[in-house]
């Protein structure tokens, strides 16, 4: 598995229990948010691009806005993610604009359908994807006034996926790029095309991309192990690895970063004890690591550890005084069965 090696110890979830309560505390925020569509006023509406179409969510004003491009996992749908609370109140009330390209439909193990990103090393491609996502941030720049030099590329499962072949193989398609429980898929290229601001991230306890393996396959082609794309990016951005016993606290979670990076480059790691999904603290946390100067990130005293097992293949998170971080929610994971015979396997 590389550097990153192994998760050695995991933390039991307390479960949806507290993303519900986030999600009734933020909704009457939420309810409030000023957004403007395509055409007209309000989410509903979708902006339609050659070889597809998306939503957006675009703050009051004239802007340049900063924006977030989201890309979800299998299943996801745009009109869901721009109609949602959570996401609302983390990324249009700090002055964001929400763009949300649509995936198209697919088919996965034992011939279910369902939306999802083609991948390059997957068989069958549908799409050129990376150009799709190219044309929308284009599309919505000119739309709705965004600034392109603050628009950054964050995505989830699948959609984690694609962003890690967008930031290595086409790196100007935004200014940075953020993904939860994802990693690349195929076989890892010598080196990246430049430098990039990236963050990965992770649930020590998903059970669908797991940080430790076992290896994730994908329409026959198997997931590279994160910690192996993860010295890629550190060798592209020519930076040092952190310390095995040094992370810093990030909205809860136990961050790492590599120092040392060339510059347009940084490399953050960021992981928490939950699942597949996001914590609710997690949107807010991207934009924070977003709106940092790379050049201004310097070392604090660890209130976390990321400890190295014996022979240095593992980690565990311990997290100071015994602190809990927080629960994640796991509704709605779908854990992988076996296709049927003759089917495609495909990531959920």
């Amino acid at each position: 598995m590389g550097r990153m090696g192994s998760v050695v110890e995991k933390v039991p979830s307390a479960g949806a229990a507290a993303l519900l309560t986030v999600l009734l505390a933020v909704s009457g925020s939420a309810a409030l948010a000023k957004t403007r569509g395509c055409d007209i006023s309000g989410w509903d509406k979708t902006c339609a691009v050659q070889g597809g179409e998306y939503r957006a969510l675009v703050p009051e004003g004239e802007g340049p806005f900063p924006a977030m491009v989201y890309l979800y996992g299998s299943g996801g749908q745009s009109v869901a993610i721009t109609n949602h609370p959570l996401f609302q109140a983390s990324v249009i009330d700090r002055g964001y604009a929400l763009i949300v390209p649509a995936a198209l439909g697919m088919e996965y193990g034992e011939g279910r359908l369902d939306t999802g990103w083609a991948l390059r090393n997957e068989p069958g491609g549908r799409r050129d994807e990376v150009t799709f996502v190219q044309r929308v941030i284009a599309d919505a720049a000119r739309r709705f006034n965004l600034d392109r030099a603050r628009t950054f590329l964050v995505g989830q499962s699948r959609g984690a996926f694609l962003i890690w072949e967008i930031a290595c193989h086409e790196p100007d398609t935004a200014a940075a790029y953020a993904v939860h429980a994802g990693g690349y898929l195929g076989p890892l290229p010598e080196r990246c095309v430049r430098p990039v601001r990236f963050l990965d991230s992770h649930g020590l306890a998903d059970p669908i991309v797991p940080i430790a393996g076992p290896p994730v396959v994908s329409g026959g082609v198997v997931m590279a192990p994160i910690g192996e794309s993860l010295d890629l990016l550190a060798s592209t951005n020519g930076c040092k690895a952190p310390a095995a016993n040094a992370a810093e606290p990030m909205s809860g979670m136990a961050r790492q970063r590599w120092t040392g990076c060339a510059p347009g480059g940084s490399l953050d790691l960021v992981l928490h004890e939950g699942g597949h999904a996001m914590p609710p603290e997690w949107f807010g946390a991207a934009i924070d690591w977003f709106e940092e100067s790379p050049a201004a990130a310097t070392p604090v005293e660890s209130v976390n550890r990321i400890v190295g097992a014996r022979g240095g293949d593992g980690f565990r998170l311990l997290p100071a005084g015994g602190n809990r971080l927080p629960a994640n929610n796991e509704d709605g994971v779908r854990r992988l069965q076996a296709p049927a015979a003759g089917a495609r396997k495909l990531l959920p």
